[in-house]
C-alpha cells in the first residue's frame, strides 16, 4: 500500500489557534482549486464581501497542488481561510467535496467552482433562505456568462439554468418525487431533469451530505447526488434569482471533451442516449442551422463546428458508457 493511500484525502495547513473555540459559523463556502488564477481571487474577494449581518462565514479551499502562484496569493490576501491540500492524482470531484463538507463547521455549505463568482452581496443569504424547509437537501443557482461570452455559450447556459419565468414567484423551484413514484421508472430524460443539481454554484445541508455523501465521480457528482437525494425522499431546489458569473470558452476540443464526459455519465447513471448514431447527429446538426443564421452568417460559421463538436461528444460519451469504458481520471480531474 502506497503512503498516499493511507493518508487522509485532505491535509489542512496553518490551522488557526483556537479555531474550534470560536462560535460555529452560520455558512461555509467550499472551493476545490487547481491553478485558479485571478478568477479564484475574485471569487474569494466577493465571498468575504457578502452581507451576512452578524453571522460568521467559514471558507474552505482544497488545492490540488497548484503551480500558478495562486495558492501563495490566497495565503497572503485571505489569512482567515481554512486551506487544504489534496494530491493531484487523488483528486475526485465527489470525494473532495464530501471531505470539505465533512470538515466544515457550519450547517450550510456553499459549493463553488473556482471560477464561479456570485453576483451581488446577498447571494449567500438568498441561497440559505431557499433551504428554510428541512426537506430540501440542496439548492443550486443560475449561471450567467461573463460579458465576453458568445451566443452559443449564452444559449447553453440559458437552457441549463434558465431565468425565472415571467410572473413566476421569486422563491426556489422545488423538485421531488411524487408519492409512490420511483426515479428509475421514469424515462432517462425525466430522471435527469428531476435530479438536476449543479455544484458550480450550490448550497447543501452539511448533515445530509455527511449521511449521503457525493458519490465518487470524476465528473458529474452533483447530478448523481441529486438522484440519491430524491430516492431518499428529500427534495432539490433551483433558485434562478441567485446568480453566479461562470462560463467556459467554447473551444472545439473543450466542447467535445466536456460533452463526452457529461454524456458518458448521463448514459451510465440514467441510460440517456441523446445521439444514438451518426445519422441522428447529422440531423440534429442541420436542425440547429436556422437558429445559427438568426445570429448572423458569421456566427453560423463559428457556431456550426462547435455545435458539431458538442453533438459528437454526446454520441461518443454514450458509446463509451455502453462499452463499459472506464472514465479517464486524468482528463476529468482538470474540470475544477
Amino acid at each position: 500500500m502506497s503512503p498516499s493511500s493511507t493518508q487522509p484525502l485532505l491535509i489542512e495547513h496553518d490551522v488557526p489557534a483556537g479555531r474550534l473555540s470560536k462560535p460555529t459559523p452560520a455558512i461555509a463556502a467550499a472551493v476545490p482549486t487547481l491553478n485558479g488564477g485571478p478568477r479564484l481571487l475574485k471569487l474569494l474577494d466577493v465571498l468575504f464581501g457578502q452581507q451576512l449581518g452578524s453571522a460568521e462565514l467559514e471558507v474552505l479551499v482544497a488545492d490540488s497542488q497548484s503551480e500558478d502562484g495562486s495558492l501563495e496569493q490566497v495565503r497572503r490576501r485571505f489569512p482567515g481561510i481554512r486551506l487544504f491540500t489534496v494530491e493531484r492524482q487523488r483528486f475526485n470531484h465527489g470525494l473532495v467535496r464530501s471531505a470539505l463538507v465533512q470538515a466544515a463547521r457550519a450547517p450550510l455549505v456553499a459549493m463553488f467552482s473556482q471560477d464561479a463568482v456570485p453576483v451581488g452581496e446577498h447571494y449567500l443569504t438568498s441561497m440559505a433562505a431557499a433551504l428554510d424547509e428541512e426537506h430540501i437537501a440542496g439548492v443550486y443557482a443560475r449561471q450567467v456568462p461573463r460579458g465576453d461570452a458568445d451566443p452559443l455559450v449564452r444559449e447553453m447556459l440559458n437552457r441549463w439554468t434558465p431565468p425565472a419565468a415571467d410572473g413566476a414567484p421569486s422563491g426556489p423551484i422545488v423538485r421531488s418525487l411524487a408519492r409512490d413514484q420511483q426515479l428509475h421508472a421514469l424515462s432517462p430524460q425525466q430522471q435527469m431533469q428531476l435530479a438536476r443539481f449543479d455544484n458550480v454554484a450550490s448550497m447543501v445541508r452539511a448533515e445530509v451530505v455527511r449521511s449521503l455523501p457525493f458519490p465518487a465521480r470524476d465528473f458529474g457528482e452533483d447530478i448523481a447526488w441529486g438522484a440519491r437525494v430524491l430516492t431518499a425522499g428529500m427534495s432539490l431546489a433551483y433558485l434562478p434569482t441567485a446568480r453566479v458569473e461562470h462560463h467556459h470558452d467554447p473551444m472545439i476540443s473543450e466542447t467535445f471533451r466536456r460533452n463526452r464526459l457529461a454524456h458518458r455519465q448521463a448514459h451510465s447513471e440514467f441510460g440517456l442516449h441523446s445521439v444514438p448514431d451518426l445519422r441522428h447527429l447529422a440531423l440534429a446538426l442541420l436542425a440547429g442551422v436556422p437558429g445559427d443564421f438568426k445570429q448572423g452568417p458569421m456566427w453560423a460559421l463559428r457556431g456550426l463546428p462547435r455545435r458539431g463538436a458538442a453533438l459528437l461528444g454526446q454520441w461518443a460519451g454514450a458509446r463509451d458508457a455502453s462499452r463499459d469504458a472506464p472514465q479517464d481520471a486524468k482528463e476529468s480531474a482538470t474540470l475544477h
